[in-house]
Parts: structure tokens; sequence; C-alpha cells
């Protein structure tokens, strides 16, 4: 209504009336319409006014539903806390994160949402938000553990921003639960340390192809020169005997003492020991080269860079290269035997893959007779190879502790582990799993008795599979 919709005739002199209508105490549930009422206005000029107001406070409930309805659908809780730290009002969304009902939030302290309260986060805060040395209010937030109503924690981001309700100074609280970003951050931290040792091992596979080609050439002359000795001692030791046998049958014919003083030097030389260890010590030399020609060469071919493409691939040769390799991780715990059929198809693989597969199970072997308290005698790995129509099984046996039945349905997990931290990341077998199942469309099973141990069973096709879902896979 304008000021000129009211004549000087009808106006109303509220000086005059002797009446205050509104101080600072009045109560904020206070009737405006009655007031108005009470002022003794004419009758037209007090149901214009009565509309105006009526119209207003129907704006203003409209207008306060919206709000609410607004707030409600945040999906962040909302606070608003006095400058003691008592709750005024609050959203939906914080009666869903702290578990509990609007009217038990109201009133109450906020430091009760704080796991650390001896801390309390909130001073921290406030602190952080009140600008001492300039007086100027500006938000601040921090990461923190949160604290349910019904006990439960949970990590929560939150947020303190200073606000102005009815001239007096006041805080909002914004705060969400993060328990999946912190979950999905762990994930990422140990992916990235899984992508790291992958690199590591990748170098070092480089590098140990580079030493292996190094290392195989001085072994190479060593072994031909040792076998060249061994050979030429045979001839050598022939002929040495046939002049004792001469010398021994005409030695009546020699000068005086020429024969007694030769035998004396034969003696000095212990020529009888050097003729019967020489032989040994030019063997086991050669043994000892030929084992260390034979870990190069496996090293040199399991460190091979992969193709994108699948070979024709020699299990029995994958499987006797990873016993090689992995002989230090295995033979301080146990014995292992190989039961390889000899007469196995080639067949299609992606080798550097089946190499990790094979030498993830049998390190696990060492690692199940470990913790099974078994000495080095007692504990055996068995390893055996089977061709099953088209199909090869490899099997690997260990005597040691065997898988609890909790984890039997947890042991292809990833991230899934019952060894101490350190000491495992539980991707070998998830990674072991993906390559047997999805990139070569094989099976891979284990069967398992407590305290006598497991065996792991991997089926893989005569045929490329992979991508295609075999019916042995989906059993």
């Amino acid at each position: 209504m304008s000021a000129s919709a009211v004549s000087k005739e009808t106006a109303f002199d509220l000086s005059s009336a002797g009446k205050t209508i509104l101080t600072p105490n009045d109560k904020e549930d206070f009737d405006v319409i009655a007031a108005v009422r009470e002022l003794g206005l004419p009758d037209d000029m007090a149901a214009r006014v009565e509309m105006l107001i009526a119209a207003q406070e129907k704006r203003h409930r409209e207008s306060s539903q919206r709000l609410q309805t607004i707030l409600d659908s945040v999906v962040e809780g909302i606070l608003i806390v006095d400058g003691v730290g008592r709750i005024q009002d609050c959203n939906k969304s914080a009666c869903v994160l702290l578990r509990s009902d609007r009217h038990e939030l109201i009133g109450s302290g906020t430091d009760e949402m704080f796991i650390d309260r001896k801390a309390t986060v909130r001073h921290k805060l406030l602190n952080r938000c009140i600008n001492i040395s300039s007086g100027i209010l500006r938000y601040d937030y921090t990461e923190t553990m949160g604290q349910r109503r019904d006990g439960d924690s949970f990590p929560m981001e939150v947020i303190v921003s200073p606000a102005h309700f009815m001239g007096e100074t006041s805080f909002l609280y914004i705060f969400h639960d993060i328990t999946r970003r912190k979950k999905s951050e762990e994930t990422h931290k140990k992916l990235e340390g899984e992508l790291r040792e992958a690199l590591k091992l990748e170098a070092i596979g480089h590098l140990a192809g580079g030493i292996a080609h190094e290392i195989n050439t001085p072994s190479q002359y060593i072994r031909d020169n040792l076998k060249f000795l061994n050979d030429g001692y045979g001839s050598l030791s022939r002929l040495l005997g046939t002049a004792l046998q001469t010398l021994w049958k005409y030695r009546d014919n020699l000068p005086d003492g020429t024969f007694r003083d030769f035998s004396k030097q034969m003696r000095d030389a212990d020529l009888e020991f050097l003729l019967d260890e020489i032989p040994h010590a030019t063997q086991q030399s050669l043994d000892g080269i030929n084992q260390v020609a034979r870990i190069v060469l496996s090293m040199k071919e399991f460190s091979h860079p992969g193709s994108s493409e699948k070979t024709a691939t020699d299990i029995n040769r994958i499987l006797s290269n990873v016993i090689v390799i992995s002989r230090n991780e295995w033979k301080h715990s146990a014995s292992l035997t190989e039961d390889l059929d000899p007469e196995l198809p080639h067949i299609p693989c992606f080798v550097n893959e089946i190499n990790q597969v094979f030498l993830n199970l049998i390190v696990n072997a060492a690692q199940a007779i470990e913790s099974s308290g078994r000495s080095a005698e007692e504990g055996h790995i068995h390893i055996k190879t089977t061709a099953i129509d088209d199909q090869i099984l490899v099997s690997i046996s260990d005597n040691g502790i065997g898988i609890a039945k909790e984890n039997r349905s947890k042991i292809f997990n990833p991230f899934f582990t019952t060894k101490e931290v350190g000491k495992g990341t539980g991707q070998g077998l998830s990674i072991t799993h993906d390559i047997v199942q999805v990139k070569h469309g094989g099976r891979i099973w284990f069967e398992t008795q407590i305290g006598k141990g497991t065996t792991f069973h991997v089926l893989l096709p005569g045929e490329d599979r992979s991508g295609k879902k075999a019916a042995a896979a989906t059993k």
C-alpha cells in the first residue's frame, strides 16, 4: 500500500495513540494483526492492513518451506551453531549422517560429533576461522574423524563458516562422509605401489637379461676349458701309468738310486692323491658351471620381453625354468620333485604371464610350508603335468598349513592376504586367476586340507579361448 493511499483525514497518528507497537523485548511470535486491531484504525484501513500482513506471512511461510526443502535435499549435513557451540538448527542430511533425530540434535553441543574431543576440533576450526589480528571472519575446513550418535565413527570433511542470524554471530557447519573417498585413495595408493613394483620388476628383468648374456660368454669358455682339462687329464693319466709300468719293469737297468729317487718324488708330490682327486675336482667344476649356464639360460628366457601375441609354448620347459629361478625361495623350506609328462603338446600362451603364474604358485607353496612349521627335510613340493585331450593340467602341491575355511571363498580376491603386513599385497593369486581364466580362457582351482597341504590346479586349453566364455572356466 503506497503512502498516497491513505488520506490526511483517515491517516492515523501513531504518536498521538500513546501506544508503543513493538519493542526489542517483544516475543518473536508477537501477533501483528491483533496489535493492528488494538490501534483502532478505521475498518476499511484495518482490513487492508490485515490483508497485506496475511499476504506477507503467506510469502514468508512459502519462502521458509522452499528454503527447508532445498536444505533437506542437500547431501551435506548442515548445522547452525551459536557462539558457544550449541546446535540451533540442522537439515535432514545432518540427522542421517549423525544418525540422530532433529529434536535430539538441537540444543546439544557440536563437540559430540567429533571423535577427538580432548583436542576439540571445533575450537581449532574456530580459531582458524576467526583472524585474531584483523577480526575478519572467514571459512575454514578440515578432515577429521566424526562420531555418530550410535557410537559409530566415520571420516568426514567439515567446513566452518561464520554467519549472522538475528544480529548475532553464529557458525555454519557443513560436513559430509568421505569414507568412499578414503577407500578410493587407499586403493589408488596400493595400485600406485603395485605399478611401481611392476615397473621395478620390468627394469630388473631387462637388467637380468643383460647380465645373463654377459655371464653366458665367460661361462661358455670356462666350461669348454674344464672339459678340455678333464679329457686331457685322462690321456695324461694313461700315459703316466704306462711310463710308471715301464720304469718299474726296467728298474734294474737304471743307474743306482734313480728309481728310489723317483719313487721318493712321487711320494712327496702325493701323486696317488692327485690322480684320484683331479678328475673329481674337474668334474665338480664342470657340474657347477653347467648349473650356472642353466640358471643363466633360464633367467634369460624368463626375462625375455613377452610378445603381444600368443606363441606355441612348451609348458614343461616353462616349469623347468621357473623351478631353477625360484630355487632360492623353496630350497630352504622344502624339497621339490617334478613329474612332467614328456608327451605334452605345445599350446598357445603369453609366455611372460604363464611364467608369473607358476612362479606365484611355487613361491606360495614354499611360504605355506614355512607357515606350517615343517623343517626343510619334511617340507615337500610336487609339480605334475598331464595332457587331458587338447588341454594341459598343471598341479602344484605342497604339504603346508592348508587354507582355512573362512578364507577359501576370498583366496582369489584382489588385495586379500593372510600374510603379515609388508610380506604380501594380496595381488599374487588375483593376478594369477586373471591370467589363467581371462587371458588364456583356462581354469584355476584348488584342493586343500588344514594341516595337510594344498594343491593348485591350472587347466590350460590347447587352443586360443581368450575372450570366450569357456564352459570349463564357468563351472
